[in-house]
């Protein structure tokens, strides 16, 4: 079995479901493993003052009050990334995860010059979140992030038909899930170093796990996290310019992706501030049959330049603005698109 198949990213949404589910609650055992597991692996957990919140949640009078406790007491020592899902919620989660999975392998977005204008010369590969079905035994799952990552590859090599002068890659609404299929999918975007150099990386206190794509693999401090004989694909043109969107709704495992591009020579990124949710969560199965996703990196790019916050982008556009047409504008600029246009003229 390839390690670290389960190991997933997912933006927070602890507000909300409190507030929607105050009144389920972690088994007394379950309550116990997740503060032991807070107190000796969560990113931020110097900020709890573990024996005040052991008592508190002796104390505690009612499940309402439970959950309030708990649920503050994972948001402080996971800044805010991590949450507990109850065994209902992923059930409710379960059935969005195939809409996910299919998003990945959508047709790119087609505008009105997409056969004959300049943008005929660029690619177009939207990224969305991508869920896993928690209730599938770890091998479906991982069947389906592997198929979803060679949908995401034949999207770019159906538009990769050598007139392709730059790429535009859109992670606006992405909002996390799991990242190994969004790096995987994106492998042939992310540049022509050698196998062996990082594209990304997770920071720990004692280490730094740099992630790398290669042999059709994506692979995490020299594991092989997902991977296929399909998913090797080459461009014609692997070192042309990149565009990534990115915005507010952009989290998690879609500022992982953003990450990934950071440092790629002849990249650049267009639109607002993402969500602030770079790091990395893990998910632990509790003895109630509930979760917890425990909040343990930070997520850094290819030079190791991450702090877990917002991401910014190289060139921030208003809300009015559009950031595609500012991205084009740029990808139409750069050398490659300049020779290719004139080689189109001298025709």
């Amino acid at each position: 079995m390839i390690a670290g198949r389960g190991w997933l990213l997912m933006v927070a949404l602890a507000t909300a479901s409190g507030a929607a589910h105050a009144q389920d609650v972690p088994s007394a055992e379950a309550q116990a493993r997740i503060l032991d597991l807070l107190q000796q692996q969560s990113l931020y957990r110097d900020r709890v003052d573990w024996s005040k919140a052991r008592a508190e949640l002796a104390a505690a009078g009612d499940p309402a009050q439970t959950r309030r406790l708990l649920d503050d007491v994972i948001q402080r020592s996971s800044g805010g990334h991590g949450r507990w899902i109850s065994p209902s919620q992923l059930r409710t989660e379960s059935k969005r995860a195939p809409a996910t999975q299919a998003a990945m392998g959508a047709a790119p977005l087609q505008t009105e010059d997409a056969s004959t204008g300049p943008t005929a010369r660029l690619g177009w590969i939207k990224v969305g979140a991508y869920m896993d079905d928690q209730t599938q035994p770890q091998e479906v799952q991982y069947q389906a992030r592997k198929q979803a990552a060679i949908a995401l590859q034949a999207r770019i090599q159906e538009q990769d038909d050598g007139n392709r002068c730059g790429w535009v890659v859109d992670l606006r609404g992405n909002s996390g899930g799991n990242m190994w299929p969004m790096l995987l999918g994106l492998g042939p975007l992310l540049g022509d170093a050698k196998g062996s150099d990082p594209v990304g990386m997770s920071l720990r206190a004692d280490k730094q796990q740099p992630w790398a794509y290669r042999d059709g693999t994506i692979w995490s401090d020299g594991n092989g996290m997902l991977g296929s004989s399909n998913t090797r694909y080459t461009l014609r043109h692997p070192g042309a310019p990149v565009a990534v969107l990115f915005g507010p709704r952009t989290a998690s495992s879609g500022e992982a992706s953003v990450l990934a591009f950071r440092g790629r020579a002849a990249s650049r990124s267009f639109g607002q501030p993402s969500a602030g949710y770079s790091t990395s969560n893990t998910p632990q199965r509790l003895p109630d049959g509930s979760m917890l996703l425990l909040t343990g990196s930070v997520m850094a790019d290819r030079n190791g330049v991450g702090d877990g916050n917002r991401l910014q982008p190289d060139v921030t556009v208003t809300p009015g603005q559009d950031a595609a047409a500012v991205a084009r504008e740029w990808l139409l600029a750069q050398p490659a698109c300049k020779q290719a246009a004139a080689v189109v003229d001298a025709r």
